[in-house]
């Protein structure tokens, strides 16, 4: 059985000119490791991974420019 810890990705980028990041995308990640695994989680799809609790749906924030 797969981890069932989920998280969202926002991905934010500048607007030129001014002190302002707005968001560009949202992802839904979904764990990818078996139930009860150590370390962090990991969403091979999107290739991204996060720590925080399998109850809980964590947000992620990343920069782009």
């Amino acid at each position: 059985m797969s981890c069932p810890a989920r998280a969202v990705l926002i991905v934010t980028h500048s607007v030129k000119g001014t002190s302002t990041n707005v968001a560009r995308r949202r992802v839904e990640l979904a764990c990818a490791e078996p139930e009860g695994h150590a370390g962090p989680h990991s969403d091979r799809t999107h290739d991204e991974a996060w720590e925080g609790a399998v109850d809980q749906v964590v947000t992620v924030l990343r920069h782009e420019d």
